[in-house]
């Protein structure tokens, strides 16, 4: 029995609940994070794996059952997106990462996710490449051990940067795809 003939109607809905689940998430580990006070947060860490993890699993799902849908490609990337701002700003507020990397995250997520509002963004949602998937891999592992680890930790400090780098390098080149799609329609 594939998974697609298990139930298919109720199947095609799970990526975008995966997705709903990430969002609602997001409020849940800020609480634990606060309450935290700058210690370690592993009630909050086990929140973020969480919701990290649903945003591998709501992609996988998507393809192998072939349910895209203009939700998941437009609220996955806003999801994902809120998820690792969150946790920045909270991680740069306890004094866990510095400040110009939450700088270049949030400035990067605000140009990207303004690029959709525009006429040619809209409706194009983000194109996942491979190198935005890593890079988003890598800062949520930086992001978790930013939440486990006393600040300052290499091992941190690395993933986080090397996320970071990655997600940069994405973002410019979804960037060259939203300037080629409105060369063309010009």
């Amino acid at each position: 029995m594939s998974l697609t003939s298990a139930s298919p109607r109720l199947l095609r809905h799970v990526p975008n609940l995966l997705t709903t689940l990430r969002l609602a998430a997001v409020p849940v580990f800020a609480v634990l994070m606060l309450q935290a006070d700058g210690q370690a947060a592993p009630m909050a860490a086990l929140v973020f794996a969480f919701a990290a993890l649903t945003d591998f699993l709501d992609g996988e799902l998507s393809r192998r059952l072939h349910v895209q849908s203009s939700y998941g490609r437009i609220l996955d990337p806003v999801a994902d997106r809120f998820l690792i701002d969150v946790a920045v700003v909270l991680l740069w507020l306890e004094g866990r990462v510095p400040l110009v990397l939450v700088v270049i995250v949030i400035a990067r997520d605000v140009l990207l996710l303004a690029s959709l509002m525009t006429r040619t963004g809209r409706g194009h949602g983000i194109r996942v490449n491979v190198v935005g998937k890593a890079g988003t891999l890598v800062t949520m592992i930086g992001l978790l051990l930013a939440i486990v680890t006393p600040p300052g930790t290499l091992a941190t400090g690395l993933a986080l940067w090397c996320g970071v780098t990655l997600l940069v390098a994405a973002g410019f080149m979804y960037a060259w795809q939203v300037w080629q799609v409105r060369a063309h329609a010009t």
